[in-house]
Order: C-alpha cells, then structure tokens, then sequence
C-alpha cells in the first residue's frame, strides 16, 4: 500500500510524491482555462471540464432535468 501524505490545498486529492502534488496544482488550478462550476476544479479543456461534470457531478442528469423542466 502506497502512503499519500502530500495533500493539495484547494481539492484535498493526495499524492504519494510533492512531484505529483506540484504537477497536479499547475495543471488543475494554476493555468487552467475552464473551471467547474461546482467545486471550482481547473482544466485546460472545455471537453476535460465536461467530463469531470458528467462523473463527478451528474452533469447530464440536471441538464435533462432541465430540459424536462423547460418543456422539451
């Protein structure tokens, strides 16, 4: 079993290497483009935000539950 103790201040995802930790921190929050909405997560990508929505955030639920909303 691996032992992550490096833990990234802004989303608490942990790291076995201060490496990691660095590499993680400049590519979700330091020089990213596209921020989630819900949690406030970095990508340098609008299809890498999207995809963290739909798995981490059902996305594609409230975006039905909208359109079922809205009358579509």
């Amino acid at each position: 079993m691996i032992f992550k103790k490096h833990e990234c201040d802004k989303c608490g995802r942990k790291f076995g290497k201060v490496e990691e930790l660095m590499h993680h921190q400049m590519l979700a929050h330091e020089s990213s483009l596209y921020l989630c909405e819900k949690c406030g997560m970095g990508f340098e990508g609008m299809e890498q935000m999207r995809d963290h929505a739909k798995k981490f955030h059902s996305y594609n639920r409230q975006v039905d539950e909208r359109k079922r909303s809205d009358g579509l």
